[in-house]
């Protein structure tokens, strides 16, 4: 039928609702292609299902209409029980003629008598109330699910009137219910399971009617007489756990097909012929030349991901498919693998290339299993992706799915020229998350080195671009967007480094112009070695040197002149700046200009590894400690190198300097310390909890800067605190950054910090926080009422924390690290207000 096709039907009984006969309206006015409105969508459409028929077409190659309406309805009423086939067909007959119409006296009306033409299908559709009379002439009314009657309408003209039957028993007894189960199955879709039901049959048999209105249309080669409506229903009943289905939990409801109005539908897949299986919705189809993508990120897929479940034919066989990636600012292209199911050990493959390699370059790819990695990258601004699919496509293949971003740099990038561009090139896209970069501007040592941004556009405290002199001494921190006469300009001398670290995609990335008044030589950067002079019981003086594990290259030849030394003499107590139970820290050691600290851990190999990696991760955010390196020596004692903080810890500060640390700089310290758990808590995956919170694990550098140390309790989060009288690893990081507030609002080092967890009211906790009266005698109470009133705020932001430690109130609006973090920045709003 390629002309519009009116779809007539003929109720019969009386069991209906009217509110399935809508449902069965809307599922035939749905299957118009047209009347969708908007983007393609993961869930077919019955518009897209109906373009698969759409695919057939007459001996002159027109297609089957694009539209189908509802047209003339009769209701037959009358005596339901015990009904004979001839009944059904004589009921059928008068439908075509006004006059017989009118002799059922009231129990058969329609709205106008049935028009017979080349573009008409009638329909009879059974309620479950309809009984047949147990017989032989009745058996395939009684058996099966849908079918066909021959009717006289005229004198000579005879119709095919087409059937399908409501189910009158649950699914285990009625066939007629078996696409309404399996793995995949809630519930119905429009919440009557007689009514969808029979939806899937009625739109089949529009389709026969369609594709084989005549009886010379599409019929199965095999013998068996299927059609294009009915030839998928042994395919789906052959699966054991039943058809695919989305599901939607919340409403206990399951579907394959969504039609106008918010209807959801679960209906049978049709023969689609260019790919030879059963489909719900047309097959892509690939040509011969590579589809060429230049926008920095973007989705590529093929198949049909119903739930990601298996199911039938998702992608037509024999098709070569390619595309190119091609974005020339990129360093690198990320690709991850949502989702892929492909045939084990068949012939279909995706294939991810660097550009113009050959395939022992390419990563090959067919399943993913649990352990499988997802994620990867292809070196270089160019990629090329190749799907292929065989002679046949297995009923278990689903198709694939997969991102793919433009990473704009990569890693650490030194810079020697005079002049030039830095950054991450600006694009109407965002910049991808888990980026880690630094450029090293090489200037010589007091020599200017200038940095004027253009444009910053970052996502504001979760993406950090910091600006370094030299390793240890950060000028600034960015996050956020600046624009005209904010973007900031700095006059800086000799190296200076420029780290950029995301952990979101929404920003899009900076870009500044350098200057360099004197470069140092590209061949002149140096091979840095440590010597460490050991003490060990019974064994004397052990010399080891250690090559350190920087991220310093050794070039082929290395001059005398470039070989620098680092002497270390970890016998003498004055080189002692630090110990623990766990390690001792050494220090300042100079090198190149530039001090760091030592430290030496006193533990097994695999917790230094551990404190190592997790500082790997974390060590791009300001306010956490810099690795700069590590080593092993002789005695294959491990060491940590870190960046000097100049001051020292926050706890001596506080004792011997406390009148030097006034208000906004404490209020600064605890800012900054807060950011970097807000780092470990929120923004790394998995969390990571620092384990030894305390004001001996604060450094500060000469202007007051704060940076969290001592990483070796920290370890990856596994307790949720679910047991009573536990704490999660996140609350005990957040109660012990309450002690340290206290100790900054009083001045005092708490160095039994066991014995505040002992508290048994709220009253004690308020009496360990303390007043006004307990604030550091040595800078006073503020003249400024806002800033009394932002210290009282910081004494309740304390509280909040340290009641996580007690089992005080513990069930009550307990903090998360970010609302901890929240309220400290309105006590820096009170304390600059005006």
């Amino acid at each position: 039928m390629t002309k519009p096709v009116r779809v007539s039907l003929l109720w019969f009984g009386t069991g209906w609702q009217e509110s399935g006969r809508e449902a069965i309206r809307n599922a035939i006015a749905s299957l118009t292609p047209s009347r969708y409105l908007g983007k393609d969508s993961d869930v077919p459409t019955l518009g897209d299902w109906w373009n698969i028929v759409r695919q057939y077409t007459d001996n002159s190659n027109t297609p089957v209409s694009d539209r189908v309406d509802v047209g003339s309805e009769c209701f037959y009423t009358g005596p339901e029980l015990n009904m004979t086939r001839d009944q059904v067909i004589d009921i059928g007959h008068s439908v075509f003629n006004k006059t017989l119409i009118d002799a059922f006296r009231g129990n058969l009306n329609c709205s106008e008598a049935f028009e017979v033409n080349e573009n008409s299908i009638f329909h009879i559709v059974f309620s479950h109330t309809v009984i047949f009379l147990d017989g032989k002439e009745q058996t395939e009314l009684m058996v099966s699910c849908s079918g066909n009657l021959q009717v006289e309408a005229f004198a000579g003209v005879n119709v095919t009137l087409r059937w399908a039957r409501a189910p009158q028993k649950d699914a285990s007894v009625d066939q007629c219910l078996r696409f309404l189960q399996g793995k995949s199955y809630l519930g119905p879709p429009n919440g009557d399971e007689k009514i969808d039901s029979l939806v899937g049959y009625i739109l089949a048999k529009i389709t026969e009617g369609v594709t084989n209105h005549d009886g010379r249309g599409w019929l199965a080669n095999d013998g068996s007489g299927l059609t294009a409506g009915s030839f998928c229903e042994s395919t789906i009943q052959r699966q054991p756990e039943g058809p695919p289905l989305f599901r939607d939990k919340k409403r206990k409801l399951s579907f394959n097909a969504a039609g106008l109005n918010g209807y959801r539908y679960i209906v049978q897949y049709i023969w689609d012929q260019k790919i030879q299986n059963c489909a719900l919705k047309v097959s892509e189809t690939c040509n011969s030349n590579a589809i060429l993508l230049k926008q920095p990120k973007g989705y590529l897929n093929r198949g049909l991901a119903v739930n990601h479940t298996d199911g039938l034919q998702p992608y037509p066989p024999n098709q070569i498919c390619q595309w190119s990636v091609n974005y020339p600012e990129a360093k690198f292209i990320s690709f991850t693998i949502n989702y892929l199911s492909l045939m084990a050990n068949g012939d279909d493959t995706l294939q991810i290339c660097p550009s113009n390699s050959n395939v022992a370059q390419c990563t090959i790819l067919q399943s993913l299993k649990k352990n499988s990695n997802k994620n990867f990258r292809v070196m270089g601004s160019k990629a090329t992706i190749k799907f292929a699919s065989g002679d046949h496509v297995s009923f278990e293949s689903r198709g694939w799915e997969l991102d793919y971003s433009a990473g704009l740099c990569n890693g650490k990038e030194d810079v020697y020229d005079h002049a030039g561009i830095i950054g991450t090139p600006l694009t109407s896209f965002s910049y991808i998350e888990g980026l880690n970069c630094l450029w090293v501007l090489h200037g010589k040592p007091g020599t200017l080195v200038s940095l004027r941004f253009t444009y910053i556009n970052i996502s504001e405290d979760f993406d950090f671009l910091a600006i370094y002199n030299g390793v240890k001494q950060q000028i600034a921190n960015f996050s956020g967007y600046y624009s005209g006469s904010g973007l900031p300009q700095l006059n800086l001398t000799g190296e200076v480094r420029i780290a950029f670290a995301t952990q979101t995609e929404k920003g899009q990335g900076w870009s500044a112009n350098f200057f360099i008044a004197s470069p140092v030589s590209r061949n002149s950067k140096a091979f840095l070695v440590i010597i460490i002079i050991v003490s060990a019981v019974g064994v004397g003086i052990a010399l080891a040197f250690v090559a350190l594990a920087l991220h310093i290259r050794r070039s082929k030849c290395i001059s005398n002149e470039g070989l620098m030394l680092m002497r270390l003499e970890t016998n003498r107590e004055e080189n002692l700046i630090g110990e623990g139970p766990s390690a001792v820290v050494y220090g300042p050691v100079l090198t190149d200009g530039k001090f760091i600290a030592v430290k030496a851990r006193r533990d097994m190999d695999s917790l230094a590894d551990l404190e190592r990696e997790i500082l790997s991760k974390s060590s791009s955010h300001p306010n956490i400690i810099s690795l700069v390196g590590y080593a092993r020596d002789g005695l294959q004692i491990r060491y940590l190198l870190f960046e000097f903080m100049s001051r020292g810890n926050l706890r001596m500060n506080l004792r011997e300097r406390g009148e030097t640390l006034h208000w906004e700089k404490r209020l600064a310290i605890a800012l900054q310390i807060c950011s970097a758990i807000q780092m470990l808590h929120m923004y790394l995956k998995p969390p990571i909890y620092h384990g030894n919170i305390t004001s001996a694990n604060i450094l500060l550098d000469e202007v007051c800067n704060a940076k969290l140390a001592g990483f070796s309790n920290a370890n990856y989060c596994s307790n949720e605190g679910m047991n009573p009288g536990d704490l999660s690893e996140m609350a005990e990081d957040i109660w012990s950054f309450g002690v340290v507030l206290v100790e900054l609002l009083r001045g005092q080092n708490l160095d039994d910090r066991t014995a505040y967890k002992n508290f048994r009211s709220l009253e004690e906790i308020n009496d360990f926080v303390g007043t006004q009266e307990h604030l550091d005698q040595r800078l006073g109470i503020p003249d400024a009422q806002n800033k009394i009133m932002g210290l009282a705020k910081l004494g309740e932001i304390a509280k909040w924390c340290i009641v996580l430690g007690c089992g005080v109130g513990r069930e009550r609006n307990n903090p998360q690290i970010g609302d901890v973090l929240s309220g400290l920045k309105q006590v820096k709003q009170m304390f600059c207000y005006v």
